[in-house]
């Protein structure tokens, strides 16, 4: 009996040991390799005779007042990735000018439906209503309005307590790979401009720094595209923030109200911008620089005065090549 129970254990040991020799000689399972993702061939440019029908629809469209944002935006949205960057830039060009065109009707459709101004209450101590904000909104005309706007490159800020529509141009950068340099650029100094306003409530939302870099980039962009179709817009631009950084602004002046001496960061910014070679703007601020430190630092209406001259000077030169 003794020996049939250790006969049963050591066949029991015996089938333990050959099961584990099975297993270890089995080969481990390999994980699936990860396939690698699909790469999307790239749009192939159209060839030009399609490209001139195209372009022949899309100036009917413009010619025959058709050209509103959203006719424009679909109309892109299905050719441009077809076209090149000179039929880009037109496309572009266009639908700013449709933007422009657009802007008071689109305030006058949120004004009718927030008459309970729900759109200030919501906005808080924003500057701007963000996308996601929308979905906040009670009135449905009001939201669907809103929406509207917003998915047609408009956006809505807040303006000394007002609620107002501004194209959105940080929204224009998706037609950046179909414009030139110069569209590229143009909408990058004015997507700033609409996502950082310098000027809010007559003072200063940036500092006196930050507003002569501004003043440059724009001088630097008329100089290099001196026949660009924005030239006017730009030259507008300049001579407004030019302004503002000659005379400060009524909640953000250049010197102290009683004693009329110029600001410490002021003239600290002047000597700054009056280190840049090659600037019209800084040649002028650096003698405007003199001229306050020759009236004893001090700000009066002859300083002034000379600011308009500097501010007049520095917009002729700038537009002497047009």
């Amino acid at each position: 009996m003794k020996n049939k129970k250790w006969m049963l254990i050591l066949l029991s040991l015996v089938m333990v040991m050959a099961l584990a020799a099975c297993g270890n000689n089995e080969e481990e399972v390999q994980e699936p390799e990860a396939e690698p993702p699909v790469q999307e061939e790239p749009v192939q440019e159209a060839e030009e005779d399609e490209k001139e029908m195209i372009m022949e629809e899309f100036r009917t469209i413009v010619e025959e007042g058709e050209a509103s944002v959203e006719n424009i935006k679909q109309f892109m949205y299905e050719n441009l990735p077809v076209l090149g960057e000179l039929e880009g830039n037109y496309m572009l060009d266009n639908l700013e000018n449709a933007l422009k065109k657009e802007i008071d009707v689109v305030n006058r459709n949120i004004a009718e439906f927030d008459a309970e101004d729900e759109l200030m209450e919501l906005f808080g101590d924003d500057f701007s209503l963000s996308p996601d904000m929308i979905a906040e909104i009670d009135d449905l005309d009001l939201k669907a309005t809103v929406q509207n706007a917003y998915d047609n490159h408009y956006k809505l800020i807040s303006r000394e307590g007002q609620v107002e529509t501004v194209i959105d141009y940080s929204s224009l950068k998706e037609y950046q790979e179909k414009v030139t340099d110069e569209w590229k650029e143009y909408i990058d100094i004015m997507a700033i401009e609409s996502d950082e306003p310098p000027f809010t409530d007559g003072a200063l939302t940036i500092t006196f720094d930050e507003l002569a870099e501004r003043v440059l980039g724009i001088e630097n962009y008329l100089n290099r595209y001196i026949s660009g179709p924005r030239q006017e817009e730009l030259l507008e631009l300049y001579e407004n923030r030019l302004t503002a950084y000659y005379k400060g602004l009524p909640n953000t002046p250049i010197a102290a109200y009683d004693s009329g001496e110029i600001m410490d960061n002021v003239y600290k910014s002047y000597e700054s911008t009056a280190a840049n070679d090659g600037y019209v703007t800084s040649s002028m601020i650096g003698e405007y620089r003199i001229a306050i430190r020759d009236n004893d630092m001090i700000v009066d209406d002859g300083i002034l005065a000379l600011a308009d001259q500097y501010i007049d000077e520095s917009v002729r030169v700038l537009s002497e090549f047009k």
